[in-house]
């Protein structure tokens, strides 16, 4: 692989209270060095983050330690409390994931109808960090309608909120709507990138549910040239987040 940097935009961290699994550093690093992979965002599980925010801080102390981690913070649930900061500063992005809604699997549309909501956007939109927004499709579709500007990446490419060709044609004119690959086919992440190009695309992992090494060859099996790969493996991802690869 002839690619100066390879960043995995979406992988897990730590243990999750509903799937009674642990993602160690150490399988993390293995899985990295193994792949050529120079960088990783980490993300707390779901479960684990909403019961407690404890494993926000802990991944952050994590990330300090390993110069190839690149920390986001999970936006927890009691966004109305006083004195909530939905991503604070030395974190690299956020995630939202079903916020309030079933069983990690189903949107909570109430929460488009929340008081507290439009603040959460303001604070969201005037930190402008990008955020792994995993939600239904018409959950999504309503609040991008509510939070113009604001930078998000639709996991897998909307694969767990609908079809990914109805997430495609609903936000393919959105400049501020991105796309990681994690679990997409080959060929669905050819689709994605011919229609919106690839600098809205972002190669993920989505580590444990995938492994950096099939799906990093997926995106290296597409029919596209170095520089658009590029564009996929690392330039989005680091323009996105402000990363400073002379700090790692």
């Amino acid at each position: 692989m002839d690619f100066e940097c390879i960043i995995d935009s979406h992988s897990h961290w730590g243990p999750s209270e509903t799937l009674g699994v642990n993602v160690t550093t150490e399988e993390l690093e293995r899985q990295a060095k193994a792949s050529g992979i120079s960088r990783v965002v980490v993300i707390p599980f779901p479960s684990t983050a909403i019961s407690n925010n404890r494993i926000n801080v802990q991944l952050l102390e994590e990330a300090k330690k390993v110069p190839r981690f690149i920390p986001y913070h999970y936006i927890r649930e009691d966004y109305d409390r006083e004195g909530f900061d939905p991503i604070p500063e030395p974190y690299y992005g956020g995630k939202w994931h079903w916020m309030r809604g079933w069983q990690d699997t189903a949107s909570n549309y109430e929460v488009l109808k929340d008081g507290a909501l439009p603040n959460l956007i303001d604070q969201l939109r005037k930190i402008n960090k990008p955020i792994i927004f995993e939600e239904d499709l018409d959950f999504t579709v309503k609040f991008v309608e509510m939070a113009p500007g604001l930078t998000l990446i639709i996991p897998h490419l909307g694969l767990l909120g609908g079809n990914p060709y109805d997430f495609l044609k609903a936000f393919r004119d959105n400049r501020s709507v991105y796309f990681d690959t994690a679990l997409g086919t080959r060929d669905q992440i050819l689709r994605f990138v011919e229609a919106i190009g690839p600098e809205r695309v972002l190669f993920g992992s989505d580590v444990p549910f995938g492994s950096m090494r099939s799906e990093l060859d997926k995106v290296l099996a597409l029919p596209i040239s170095h520089a658009d790969k590029e564009m996929l493996l690392s330039k989005n991802i680091i323009r996105l987040t402000s990363l400073d690869l002379s700090q790692s």
